[in-house]
């Protein structure tokens, strides 16, 4: 009875080999990537293809993704995958991590066998831009008429989709959301009138094409009275859609998918770093 004891209490004391095993082939992806002039600290977004994984830096710019699933059930995975790193008014970069039979490869350009990202990455700024409004006074009120200014700087060249009111002797930019500072709620807002003979004329969407070192300003003008906002603060931003030479599909996706490249409360997830401004309503 004695000697089955001291069987008992060796096996409780001795550690689970299935347990090492399962961390010693844990796989984990890790680096830095900042954003260059990043004025409203928005952390970078990243997706991996393949196994579809989508995360966001820490702060300071740091990335820690688990790799789980590199056994799939069909079939160990082989080959590049690419992670890609995004904030919209930035140039997208990517980095390539290889596997061979589910593990890190041991021939890699961008990470180390264990996963590290070789080089900090930053990503290169596009425009800056920042939203300024103009009305009397502090807050709006009924029948105010707003002009909203978008300021930009181009830092390289771009293709913008953007809305614009172009009718008689008209011609402005349309296309802004608003987000209640207390509670989070979206509303838009799209200019448009109506003629003398009952008919409504809307704005619509224009491709802009801007070469590099342009400084520029887009005006917006809101009619309060159609502006259905109940009284509260708003942050407000500019609705526009970028031009990148490549947008996968799967980070289309993660972002919530052709949603979030309308004029709605989901654009708001695709990550920008607008400086904006902020709209009383009483």
């Amino acid at each position: 009875m004695g000697a089955l004891s001291f069987f008992l209490v060796s096996i409780s004391c001795t550690s689970n080999p299935f347990w090492e095993d399962a961390k010693k082939n844990e796989l984990t992806l890790s680096g830095i990537v900042h954003a260059e002039n990043n004025e409203t600290g928005i952390p970078v977004s990243i997706w991996v293809e393949t196994l579809d994984l989508y995360i966001t830096t820490e702060p300071d710019g740091v990335f820690s993704i688990p790799i789980p699933n590199t056994q799939s059930n069909s079939g160990t995975i082989s080959g590049p995958v690419k992670l890609y790193f995004f904030i919209h008014n930035y140039s997208m970069d990517s980095a390539t991590v290889y596997f061979t039979n589910g593990v890190f490869s041991s021939d890699q350009t961008d990470f180390s066998t264990n996963g590290q990202l070789l080089n900090t990455i930053e990503l290169k700024k596009i425009f800056s831009g920042a939203v300024e409004l103009h009305f009397g006074g502090t807050s709006l009120s009924f029948r105010d008429t707003v002009r909203l200014s978008f300021h930009l700087n181009i830092h390289s060249s771009v293709s913008i989709n953007a809305y614009k009111f172009t009718w008689a002797h008209n011609d402005f930019h349309s296309g802004i959301i608003f987000r209640a500072l207390d509670d989070d709620t979206v509303a838009t807002y799209r200019y448009s009138i109506t003629n003398e003979s009952g008919m409504t004329i809307e704005d619509e969407i224009h491709t802009l094409n801007y070469p590099h070192d342009t400084a520029l300003t887009w005006t917006y003008y809101i009619l309060s009275d159609s502006l259905d906002l109940p009284v509260n603060a708003y942050e407000v931003l500019p609705y526009f859609l970028i031009g990148h030479e490549y947008f996968p599909d799967g980070l289309a996706s993660a972002f919530g998918g052709d949603p979030t490249f309308t004029i709605s409360e989901h654009y708001l997830k695709l990550p920008s770093d607008i400086v904006s401004d902020t709209l009383t309503i009483d």
